[in-house]
């Protein structure tokens, strides 16, 4: 086992970021258009595409989790890294694409669109990497299940995270919340990679994944900021 540790800036900016969107829940008037109905104007200018881009999310999530559970680990960290985020940045890549098809913000676009192509070079890489990679070379059996447990709170957390975000009339809002949640997933299994794997090509990757997904956490929560949180409806 090789043991890791992230940098002074790639704390600084987790820390930075959570304090960032802890402050960002503020309430903010939705603006209707005049000709709405009172029952429209109150639901929001967004709302059918707010309505479609909470059920597709749903299933995203729900797929994932799916996908994550079924997952066949090898103990070994490299590879289960590996294939664990190759899943995690498809999500993102879908979360991205739902938010260009029903954003209306250009800078919420802006960051899907940024956050779409991080998540693709990143997969890409992984893939290259599994593809040279040689067989598993997995941990004691000890190490193995306290990689496991550390791996499966890792995503249990994202999650939970997820589920737990207050839906909004404003899919810009809601993709923001949600891609905070989905980037401070990415952060806490590259730093279980970190802990426990060994090879130099999937540490470097998990370095990488933290020092970008952690930027993005803070433009995100400055575009939560700055946009305001509408009112709330319910947990996704």
């Amino acid at each position: 086992m090789k043991t890791h540790f992230i940098s002074i800036r790639s704390f600084a900016l987790m820390v930075v970021a959570v304090f960032v969107f802890s402050s960002c829940e503020k309430d903010q008037d939705v603006v209707s258009p005049l000709s709405a109905s009172a029952e429209q104007a109150a639901k929001g200018p967004y709302w059918e595409d707010d309505k479609a881009f909470d059920k597709e999310m749903q299933q995203i999530i729900n797929s994932m989790m799916k996908m994550m559970n079924q997952m066949e680990m090898t103990c070994d960290p490299d590879i289960d890294f590996a294939n664990m985020m190759i899943m995690h940045h498809e999500m993102g890549i879908k979360m991205a694409d739902l938010e260009l098809q029903y954003g209306h913000e250009p800078e919420a676009l802006e960051l899907a669109e940024k956050t779409k192509i991080g998540n693709m070079e990143s997969k890409a890489r992984l893939e290259a990497f599994l593809a040279s990679h040689p067989g598993a070379e997995p941990l004691s059996k000890e190490e193995c299940k306290m990689f496991m447990m550390e791996m499966r709170e890792d995503m249990m957390a994202m999650m939970h995270c997820m589920r737990s975000v207050k839906d909004t009339p404003d899919p810009d809002v809601d993709f923001a919340q949600l891609m905070i949640c989905h980037h401070e997933g990415a952060l806490a299994m590259s730093n279980t990679e970190l802990k426990w794997g060994n090879d130099e090509m999937a540490l470097e990757e998990a370095e990488m994944i933290i020092e970008e997904q952690a930027q993005e956490i803070m433009e995100l929560a400055a575009f939560l900021n700055e946009h305001g949180i509408p009112t709330k409806h319910h947990n996704m």
